[in-house]
């Protein structure tokens, strides 16, 4: 299989391929045929966008999502391979630039798989009816007496047989079936089966082409010192560096005026160098007067006080979410329990810091870097720049990790507006520091459950509030409340049985930039509401999975207020009691641990999937420990198993540096933190032993892998350093005694 290794745009048959969305079948392979060979193709052939095949007889499937690490571009070739019956040592993945004529690019929210699994089928399946159907006429034959197997078409009842590309020619002559007949799932090669990730091999010789190696002749390199607090801009340079050796030149960027921050630029002083490091030299020791912004002032820790008051008083009811009278159970004196629970602002901290490189010339826009969603930063370079869509390239390089972050194009957006004033390819390169101290971070929250709970622990009236910034604040200078969407991350889905439920929900706007990161809401509404409950367990001696079965409706679609799921896509408590099941047998949740050690158990439906969590902590001289993790998904029909896996194992890190460590502080509109040192992410020596079992497809549809297994993690861990030392955590990340 062959990766990126070189994004250059002088390869014109990638250019090709990815411009055209060309189907080239032609090839002539050795065969048994008994009748003279079909003409060798000399046109393209174009049944859709995701597919070619080169006269050689290799296929190429275009991938129009991009590729951070969680393995998209295998998957989505492994789709095409499988319905096309191709030997998938000859399939090559070239990536797509960013173009509507895709459709939905971004790769965020789970979704790659979820919104193009059948898209993607009907592709392959349409190409190999098509081959079928050539070699068919070619032999004078019925099309139901042939088949299309392993990259050739075969002939049972007279043994003959035509590779692929012998077979371009006719098929280019035939119209594209809309509905073609696509495979059964016994009948799959590759989808839901391991395949080595096409860009490994790449990777770990050190080939695979990332943002920051990039390169472009001419290109120089920009470092930009960015205001400390969101809005303000340059008023003076006090030590303004008039000639230095490899220093091409110092530019002002003015902070973008708009209702919100949106995905511009924040502005600063853009230090242009022939390299890298002079460019980071200087800039590290420029002085910089900055102008006043509202934003200066802003504290964290005000802002979570103000959470705290909100929860104090009612919310904003979610539309149409009261059941039964709340007040009045409350009133009748029941065992009560109420808590408030607090997660604090999160910085994405992706391995590669953001970097694009962009050149602005003759009229045209050329940007590459580590985009996930290369058409909308295509809409918005050309709208920067006034050039019209057709004139503005954006093209992948591969990822090195985002959880959401490089789906705003801001870092790119700083390159085109450097290139056009100096007129020359330029790369914007972020620092660490500048990647944690001008991220669009994830919101910090609060949350606060009341419960009336019978002698079992069952809630017989249920009271839920939630706080935080919201990101439609990104957008919209004016807005301050939660969306429907963020609600229905965990909040207004809540999947118990409780005849009186009231949901109401408070927002705030921040000083700083908000944006998605990996599982979002999730994050904060998955762990109120999985230690709450395991709280309820807790005030009545109950087993914390025991109590959380009998509390689950036995069966059926969670009926939803607010932002409704799309179809076949509900939330069905059946498959959520079975993920809970089949994780309580994976741990052995039953058998003893030793004194000192807890087990703790969340569970969560997010994404369209079903995960739940069970770790195995203690707590040695006052900091936890984590020994083993349980996880078991259910995200219906998968592509990639080992990909599954690798998620969910990546998700407890990723789970638990969010636990233990996550936390941003910012005083006076300033991020305390600024590198791993005081931001840090879990170590070798706290990762745990990671277990995961996926449940079948049986039929199902696609659902989300990359986010749904991070929000039990948190949950998880409380809920078993509670069962190990008796104290119960409510606020993130975990103090040490």
């Amino acid at each position: 299989m062959n990766a990126i290794t070189n994004l250059s745009p002088d390869l014109s048959r990638r250019n090709f391929l990815g411009v055209s969305g060309v189907f080239v079948l032609g090839a002539c392979l050795p065969s048994c045929a008994r009748t003279p060979r079909p003409p060798v193709a000399t046109e393209p052939f174009v049944p859709n966008l995701f597919l070619a095949l080169e006269p050689d007889g290799t296929v190429h499937v275009t991938a129009h999502r991009s590729e951070m690490g969680q393995g998209i571009r295998t998957a989505l070739a492994q789709v095409v391979a499988d319905e096309l019956d191709a030997d998938w040592s000859r399939v090559v993945v070239d990536q797509a630039d960013g173009d509507a004529k895709y459709g939905d690019q971004n790769t965020d929210g789970s979704r790659s798989i979820l919104l193009n699994y059948e898209r993607l089928r009907t592709a392959g399946a349409a190409a190999r009816l098509m081959l079928r159907q050539a070699a068919a006429q070619h032999w004078g034959v019925g099309v139901d007496e042939v088949e299309a197997t392993n990259h050739e078409v075969i002939h049972a009842g007279s043994g003959q047989r035509l590779g692929y590309g012998d077979l371009a020619g006719i098929a280019a002559t035939l119209p594209v079936p809309e509905d073609p007949p696509r495979k059964s799932e016994a009948e799959h090669r590759y989808i839901g089966k391991h395949a080595v990730h096409v860009d490994a091999a790449d990777i770990v010789r050190g080939k695979g082409t990332y943002g920051a190696d990039f390169q472009m002749p001419n290109m120089a390199t920009a470092v930009v010192v960015r205001c400390p607090w969101l809005g303000g801009g340059v008023k003076n340079i006090l030590n303004k560096p008039n000639t230095a050796p490899g220093l091409l030149g110092i530019e002002i960027l003015d902070p973008s005026a708009s209702a919100g921050p949106v995905f511009n630029p924040v502005g600063g002083v853009a230090v242009v160098a022939d390299d890298t490091y002079t460019a980071m030299r200087i800039a590290r020791d420029l002085e910089i007067e900055w102008t006043d912004s509202p934003n200066q002032t802003f504290s964290s820790d005000t802002l979570q006080e103000e959470l705290r008051k909100a929860l104090a008083q009612p919310g904003t009811p979610v539309p149409d979410s009261e059941k039964g009278d709340v007040d009045a159970v409350f009133a009748e004196g029941m065992t009560e329990l109420s808590a408030t629970y607090e997660t604090p602002f999160l910085a994405h901290a992706p391995m590669e810091p953001p970097v694009a490189i962009a050149d602005v010339s003759g009229g045209m826009c050329v940007v590459h870097g580590p985009f996930q969603d290369p058409q909308s930063a295509r809409g918005l370079v050309a709208a920067w720049l006034g050039y019209e869509p057709e004139n503005v390239t954006v093209t992948p390089t591969l990822l090195g990790g985002a959880f959401g972050r490089k789906s705003k194009p801001d870092f790119g957006l700083e390159a085109v507006e450097l290139s056009k004033r100096l007129g020359r390819p330029i790369r914007v390169q972020w620092s660490r520091e500048d990647d944690i101290r001008h991220d669009y971070f994830h919101a910090s929250s609060a949350q606060y459950h009341r419960a009336a709970i019978d002698e079992r622990g069952h809630p017989k009236a249920w009271l839920e509030r939630t706080a935080f910034p919201s990101i439609t604040t990104v957008f919209d200078g004016g807005a301050t409340m939660p969306a429907d969407w963020e609600l229905e991350m965990g909040f207004s889905n809540l999947p118990y049985t409780v005849e009186n439920q009231r949901m109401e929900f408070a927002g705030l706007r921040p000083g700083v930039r908000v944006g998605w990161m990996r599982s979002v809401c999730n994050i904060f509404h998955a762990f109120s509401a999985n230690v709450f409950a395991d709280e309820m367990a807790a005030a009545v001696g109950r087993d914390p999975i025991e109590h959380r079965l009998e509390i689950l409706p036995a069966s059926g679609v969670l009926k939803v207020p607010g932002m409704q799921p799309p179809e076949g896509h509900g939330l069905d408590v059946g498959r959520l009691r079975h993920v809970i099941e089949r994780v309580r047998a994976l741990s052995e949740w039953d058998r003893p641990r030793p004194e000192g050690t807890g087990l703790g158990f969340a569970v969560h439906h997010s994404f369209r999937s079903y995960v739940a969590v069970v770790l195995e902590a203690s707590a040695v001289n006052g900091t936890p420990k984590v020994s083993n993790a349980y996880v078991v998904l259910d995200c219906g029909t998968y592509v990639n198993a080992d990909t599954c896996v690798a998620q969910m194992e990546g998700a407890v890190v990723f789970g638990l540096s969010l636990a233990l460590h996550g936390k941003i502080d910012m005083a006076d509109g300033v991020v305390a933190q600024s590198n791993f040192h005081d931001y840090p992410l879990l170590r070798m020596s706290e990762a745990p032993a990671t277990s995961v079992e996926l449940v079948p497809a049986q039929g199902r549809l696609p659902a989300g892998v990359g986010e749904p297994g991070v929000p039990p993690v948190a949950p998880a861990l409380v809920n078993a350093l509670f069962a190990a030392t008796g104290t119960r955590h409510r606020a993130l990340p975990i103090k040490v005694a």
